[in-house]
């Protein structure tokens, strides 16, 4: 049953990764990038208030402290994550992201082993190290096809992989700590949590900086936007419902693996980026980290 739940998970998260790849074009600065996400997460709070009206689950607001500092850290990763990858995806190749996120999952996975005692393993270290050479091969082909890559590219890369993980981490704990867990509930607050903290974010940054869209506002980014926010949305509740079944070793590089898979083919049919022999070698040895700590 957690296979499904994670299935339905990766198709919302494979069409959340298209429209924030069409996306990427209006975020032109950090200032513009923060604007979107705050305009999406404020659609997701909307969508999961109404989810939880639905299941019946109004009362379960009333939420212990417990699950508003677990959702206050997902909240907090949530908003790195989404800020940092539609920046990200400006700068690098798209196959680029999903080996990173692979290479994130080292957080819920080494957490998952310390707090609850999750095992992970001589060979699942080995895959990780895999995954890590997989990275520096991907870092050599996204300088072949697109432009070199800076300080600032690497760090923003890293920062969205962690704040991924980060988001992974909270959705386990959720699932294994707090009793009688609504998801809906969980997921509301967690978009409370990352709108505030992006509202916080824009109000404090430079204002010099330009806010500014470009190219210029039509209804088609609008489009975008709610689409990817559903799709956020959708891909939260159904791997946090994952993860009440799979454990953190094996559900969150196997979510990540199975992205990247879907991350190549639509950078190669849909966004035309060439796959070269060294972007091949990458998503090779990334399948091969993924069967070892599968294994």
């Amino acid at each position: 049953m957690g296979y499904l739940f994670l299935s339905v998970a990766l198709f919302c998260g494979a069409v959340k990764g298209f429209c924030g790849k069409k996306m990427s074009s209006y975020a032109t600065t950090l200032k513009s990038a923060v604007l979107i996400n705050l305009v999406r997460m404020t659609l997701c709070i909307i969508l999961s208030l109404l989810s939880v009206f639905l299941s019946g689950n109004f009362a379960k607001l009333n939420a212990s402290p417990e699950l508003l500092l677990i959702s206050a850290l997902s909240g907090l990763g949530t908003s790195a994550f989404i800020v940092t990858w539609l920046l990200s995806v400006r700068k690098s190749a798209y196959m680029m992201l999903d080996v990173f996120l692979m290479l994130g999952t080292l957080v819920p996975s080494i957490s998952g082993f310390f707090l609850y005692g999750e095992p992970i393993g001589i060979k699942r270290w080995g895959g990780f190290a895999v995954l890590v050479v997989a990275v520096l091969i991907m870092c050599s082909y996204n300088n072949s096809v697109k432009v070199k890559f800076t300080p600032t590219s690497f760090f923003l890369l890293v920062l969205c992989g962690l704040s991924n993980g980060v988001t992974d981490l909270s959705q386990k704990m959720a699932a294994r700590t707090v009793k009688d867990l609504s998801v809906d509930v969980f997921n509301f607050y967690t978009y409370l949590f990352a709108a505030l903290i992006l509202l916080s974010f824009l109000i404090f940054l430079p204002k010099k900086e330009e806010t500014e869209l470009s190219p210029p506002l039509t209804m088609k980014p609008f489009v975008y936007v709610l689409i990817m926010a559903v799709a956020l949305a959708a891909n939260s509740y159904f791997k946090t419902v994952a993860a009440f079944y799979i454990v953190s070793a094996e559900l969150y590089p196997l979510s990540q693996g199975i992205s990247l898979i879907l991350s190549t083919l639509m950078a190669t049919f849909l966004f035309r980026e060439k796959l070269k022999i060294s972007a091949v070698v990458g998503i090779v040895l990334s399948f091969v980290g993924l069967i070892i700590i599968n294994i």
